[in-house]
């Protein structure tokens, strides 16, 4: 809750989440635990500071398929940083090379994901279905 309320702080923070199609479609706790879950990604995706996105099954395999990770950038001119969530642990790289290779993988995963407006639509569709 924390980390969510940097979200909304002064200054708020930048966040741009793009999501494979998987993570909005696998039910996980439940109709209501998903359909609660789904409106609250739709509430905060509302906010200008946040960028949401989809990558839908039909883009077929695409470089984010080996799992997830966080590409930060800092105003302060801190160097940028690479988060990595491993079953080995995590992993922050720093290295020029890595980062540059982040960084290309986060500009492809962003040109071929829906835009903001059609993820919007999808998890609506996505919330409806849940309902009945």
């Amino acid at each position: 809750m924390e980390r969510q309320s940097r979200l909304s702080g002064t200054p708020p923070l930048g966040f741009w989440a793009i999501l494979d199609e998987a993570a909005i479609r696998r039910l996980v706790g439940g109709s209501a635990v998903m359909r609660d879950q789904l409106t609250h990604l739709l509430e905060v995706a509302k906010q200008p500071n946040i960028t949401l996105q989809v990558i839908t099954f039909d883009m077929g395999a695409h470089p984010g398929m080996p799992g997830s990770f966080v590409y930060m950038e800092f105003d302060q001119g801190d160097p940028e940083l690479v988060y990595v969530d491993t079953l080995a642990g995590d992993l922050f790289l720093e290295a020029e090379a890595d980062l540059s290779i982040y960084a290309s993988m986060f500009d492809h995963l962003r040109a071929i994901a829906l835009s903001p407006a059609r993820t919007a639509g999808m998890i609506s569709t996505v919330i409806e279905s849940l309902e009945g």
